[in-house]
């Protein structure tokens, strides 16, 4: 059984630090207190802690807390091809469709994100909310 709304925000409060949490962190104590990311992103927004770092490099880096995309030189037909496919429905790709087809292929987050910026694709619904 996951914890009581309490145990889960002492939770994110202890992988948080000054007010701040990083991506990463935020959906580990999620995994780890049996809430889901969204959950855990609302529980963030009543505590009034910060999401940044975001694994995709969308947000929360250095001064500004501006984007770190890594846009690959050349992007494969199958990632190119997967991602028309993705988005052709709504327009853009959301943020757990990338966590998804990374894990299942191997492949960076990063990358993901970066073929889509290159691709003029954009990456909504972030699983914690922030965007």
């Amino acid at each position: 059984m996951g914890l009581d709304k309490e145990g889960q925000k002492r939770a994110l409060e202890a992988a948080s630090k000054e007010g701040r949490i990083s991506c990463a962190a935020a959906l580990s104590a999620a995994s780890r207190s049996g809430i889901t990311p969204a959950e855990a992103g609302n529980l963030l927004d009543e505590m009034g802690t910060r999401i940044e770092t975001c694994q995709l490099g969308l947000f929360g880096y250095g001064p500004g807390k501006q984007k770190r995309i890594h846009i690959p030189d050349d992007i494969s037909p199958d990632v190119a091809a997967w991602i028309t496919r993705s988005a052709e429905a709504r327009g853009h790709i959301t943020c757990a469709e990338i966590f998804t087809r990374a894990k299942d292929e191997g492949l960076s987050r990063s990358l993901l994100a970066g073929a889509c910026e290159k691709m003029g694709v954009k990456i909504r619904t972030c699983q914690l909310g922030a965007f």
